[in-house]
Formats: C-alpha cells, structure tokens, sequence
C-alpha cells in the first residue's frame, strides 16, 4: 500500500496510531550559467525563472521521497499535517524540508 500524504493538521485519532515525527530534506542550486542568466532574466524581461522553478520542482519531490522512506521505515501507512520550508541557504541554491506526523491505522 502506498503511504498517503495528508495536508490537514486535524487527523481523526480514532483508528490511528501515531508514530511520530518525520521528514525530508534536499539542497538544490542551479549552475553558473542558469544563475546568470536568471540574474539577466530577472533585471531585463522579469517572468519566470524557469531554471529556479526546475529547481524547485526537483527539490521538493526528493524531499517527498526522503520523508516517504522515513515513514516507510517506522511502518506507517501514511504521513499527515504534512509541511514544506523552503530556506534559501545561499543564491541560487535553496534547501527543500518535508514534515508531518506518520501513523498507522490500527486493524
């Protein structure tokens, strides 16, 4: 069964079991060259930083995945309240943290 991601924070107890905290991260940057020309981009045309938004994307699946196999790890069959952060840690380069609560349900 594949883990569910649940976004709510109110998660009906009942049935449940809560295992506990778990997460995700992964750290992004886009090269030189995509740096400079979204530098150009942005002081020139403006839209959107497609490499940025690629970035982006990729980061937070990694971090999706890093959670999921963390909760896979403790038995839950799902992940709820589930979170995202997105600090930037330097130009061109963000850290993507996936969060939430993983539990079972109980038979």
């Amino acid at each position: 069964m594949a883990i569910q991601i649940i976004t709510t924070r109110a998660f009906p107890t009942a049935g449940t079991q809560d295992l506990g905290f778990v997460y995700g991260a992964s750290c992004f940057s886009v090269n030189f060259f995509q740096d400079t020309a979204a530098v150009i981009r942005n002081t020139t045309v403006g839209g959107e930083l497609k490499s940025y938004t690629d970035m982006m994307n990729q980061g937070i699946e990694s971090a999706k995945e890093r959670m999921i196999e963390n909760a896979e790890a403790l038995g839950a069959d799902g992940v709820y309240a589930v979170s995202i952060a997105t600090p930037q840690i330097a130009g061109g380069a963000a850290e993507i943290i996936m969060y939430g609560t993983a539990f079972k349900y109980l038979n």
